[in-house]
């Protein structure tokens, strides 16, 4: 049906659009007058805004969103209980729930003293670091395949122990960023900095005999374009690829002086063998076995040398028939000890040998000595070269003090020299959306024109300067987000103008419950169980998945389980396959990280219901909590009750919650066949492990 009138305000909103499009995307090209767009804008710092009249502020942040809610006709929502803040916090800085003797502790005195301690220790523990690390490795794509049709395996699990180590030291962000786009151009650069710049052998790697290993090779250069401007720029360079960006003010010969300079990584080989460079890992624990090998077979050579001479002396002083006959007897002894020391120094030769092939080469980035020449791709095609250009950076940020980057090294440290409009705002946005389930700007991967404007504009700005002037000190600013009034609000605010003025949480009048990401959805099931192997580090290891998974999709290898606490780590240690992620972790929306991913597509689907009720590690996990409640608690069934709700959602049953799980109970045992007690337990398991409580962020 025809509407009655058409939309005038509408026609309005759209001009209003395109014109502002029109007028930064042309203003640049033209040297017009324009209004620069905001991002492109170095941030200044503001000033807080006063909050007289009102305790709520624990800090400036909370002053920016305070005079924000104020414009709304909107109230903060009041501060969660000690429960659910600490629960909260744990999830967010580590991924798993809080330890109970941090539970305890807290618990016993709550203040801000004690938040406060909670914040510090939580910050300063390693399963922050790792947590940190699972979202800097979706940005990285990291995976341990190739990608692409083959999707065969690469030896790139030591860069992801250097995120996680360098994320347990704090590296501030700037060495952060040189490290990884060129740690191996540094001088003198060390074997961790070499492993750092893996950040961009991450790339998929195309290998065959269809195309050109030219085309392979330039797959891999734009992927890495195309992740700096993700990951730093929050821009959508790719767009310029093969025409200029129709939105934002970088053109198509700007996209390949920023390709020039990714274009001198060294390519080697054809066909199915073409890769990069590669750097042998000296592993301590392999050096320190050939080297007690070598030792031992340096020995064994020594006893031979000392039986050659004494035969050798033997057979002068050959003196009568019969001392003859003794000799022989004595060096056919002797020369049967000599073939049996022959062996073992054989047997040692070889196993030194195979230690020598089982040296890990990890995947690094390296320039050619001599750059290669570049030139625009007419229309993205590589076929039909264009005009030469030099490396550099699009005009819209101004012409760098040190003038063009050359190389990835000046790039790298023009991103983080502290004028840079873009990186301290990207980072902090990241930092936010981590909080919060969203960032101050809802588009991670584009604050370009297309994009969505920042909701609280001078609070990112006072962010970003706060970043810089903190020495790029990321813990500092993750701090003061969790420590703010804002991140301790409840998750109900009772006034239900909020709800119905900002139904989506934009203006912050209450805390956000988003879902949890598919390893913490998996890692907290684990700890709840008691089953979490916090060991770090290492090569990937493989939890239990369905038989033939890799062989049904008709990829190479097999996947063989690890046994023992290898099934039980943390999945951000798991085996990562672009072509064939475990299931459990794809259904529940972790990233194939084929690219650069700066913010996940989150779901609440039925068929992730089927995976939390059904599949192993759920199941195995409801059980191993049965056990643990009737081995812990030889108490009645309300304290198991109680027990149950602490170890899974953080907090003690409510009095209807008690009741309603006590006639549960009840209600099994009454039956025709009463139900085993471990039977029994497993079900109250798997109900409270299948809670939205417990699946969300408090």
């Amino acid at each position: 049906m025809r509407p009655r009138r058409p939309f005038p305000s509408l026609r309005k909103v759209a001009a209003r659009v395109l014109s502002g499009w029109l007028g930064v995307a042309m203003g640049a090209a033209c040297g017009s007058e324009a209004p620069a767009h905001w991002a492109f804008v170095p941030p200044t710092r503001p000033v807080p805004p006063a909050t007289t009249g009102t305790g709520w502020p624990r800090n400036a942040i909370d002053a920016f969103v305070l005079q924000r809610l104020g414009q709304a006709g909107l109230q903060p929502a009041p501060e969660a209980p000690p429960e659910t803040l600490l629960r909260r916090l744990a999830l967010n800085l580590t991924g798993l729930p809080p330890s109970e003797t941090l539970m305890g502790r807290f618990l016993a005195a709550p203040g801000d003293e004690a938040y406060g301690r909670a914040v510090d220790e939580l910050l300063s523990s390693r399963t922050h670091a790792e947590r940190q690390a699972q979202d800097w490795l979706d940005l990285a794509r990291y995976a341990d395949t190739n990608g692409f049709a083959d999707d065969g395996p690469r030896s790139i699990w030591p860069y992801r122990d250097w995120v996680v180590d360098a994320f347990a030291r704090n590296v501030p962000f700037d060495r952060f960023t040189v490290e990884q786009l060129a740690g191996d151009l540094l001088p003198g650069a060390t074997t961790e900095q070499r492993i750092a710049s893996g950040f961009h052998r991450n790339s998929p790697q195309a290998k065959g005999n269809t195309y050109p290993v030219e085309e392979y090779r330039l797959k891999g250069v734009v992927d890495r374009v195309n992740t700096t401007g993700t990951t730093w720029l929050g821009l959508t360079l790719g767009c310029a690829e093969c025409h200029d960006h129709r939105f934002d003010p970088v053109s198509q010969r700007e996209y390949f002086s920023l390709f020039a300079i990714f274009n001198n990584g060294v390519h080697t080989g054809e066909a199915f063998a073409q890769d990069g460079p590669s750097m042998a890992l000296q592993d301590p624990a392999r050096e320190a076995r050939r080297a007690e090998l070598t030792r031992e077979a340096g020995e064994l050579r020594a006893q031979l040398q000392a039986m050659d001479a004494t035969r050798q002396d033997s057979g002068l002083g050959q003196a009568s028939q019969a001392s003859q006959a003794s000799q022989t007897r004595t060096t056919g002894d002797e020369s049967a000890a000599a073939r049996r020391l022959r062996g073992r120094v054989a047997g040692l030769d070889a196993a030194i040998a195979q230690l020598d092939r089982e040296v890990l080469r990890v995947p690094v980035m390296e320039d050619l000595a001599t750059p290669r020449a570049t030139r625009v791709h007419v229309r993205g095609d590589f076929l039909r070269p264009g005009e030469t250009v030099r490396p550099g950076v699009p005009a819209v940020f101004g012409t760098p003090a040190g003038g063009q980057p050359s190389n990835r090294l000046e790039l790298a440290r023009w991103l983080v020299d502290g004028r840079h409009p873009l990186t301290a705002r990207v980072a902090v946005n990241r930092l936010w959306q981590a909080c919060f389930g969203q960032g101050l700007v809802r588009t991670p991967a584009d604050f370009g024109l297309q994009g969505e404007r920042p909701s609280h504009p001078e609070l990112l700005d006072w962010l970003a300067c706060e970043l810089v002037s903190s020495g790029w000190n990321l813990r500092h600013v993750q701090r003061l987000i969790v420590t703010s009034a804002t991140y301790r609000q409840s998750a109900r605010n009772p006034d239900d103008a909020a709800r119905r003025r900002d139904p989506s949480n934009r203006w912050l009048a209450r805390a956000p419950r988003p879902r949890l990401p598919a390893e913490q959805l998996r890692d907290q099931a684990l700890a709840v169980a008691g089953w979490l192997d916090l060991s770090a580090g290492g090569p990937p290891v493989f939890p239990a998945q369905p038989d033939h998974y890799w062989e049904e999709r008709a990829l190479p290898g097999k996947w063989v389980a690890s046994d023992g606490l290898g099934r039980h780590r943390r999945s951000l240690y798991t085996y990562w396959r672009r072509m064939a992620l475990h299931p459990t972790l794809e259904i529940l929306d972790a990233p194939a990280r084929t690219v650069c991913t700066p913010r996940r597509a989150l779901s609440n689907v039925p068929t992730q219901a089927l995976v939390t009720l059904n599949d192993p590690v759920f199941t195995e996990a409801a059980a191993a909590l049965a056990g643990r409640l009737l081995r812990e608690m030889m108490l009645d069934d309300p304290g198991r009750i109680d027990r149950a709700f602490r170890l899974t959602l953080g907090r003690r049953p409510e009095p209807e919650e008690r009741t309603r799980f006590l006639a549960f109970v009840a209600a099994r045992r009454a039956g025709a066949t009463p139900e085993p007690e471990t039977a029994l337990w497993t079900s109250v398991a798997t109900v409270l492990l299948n809670l939205d409580e417990f699946l969300c962020r408090p």
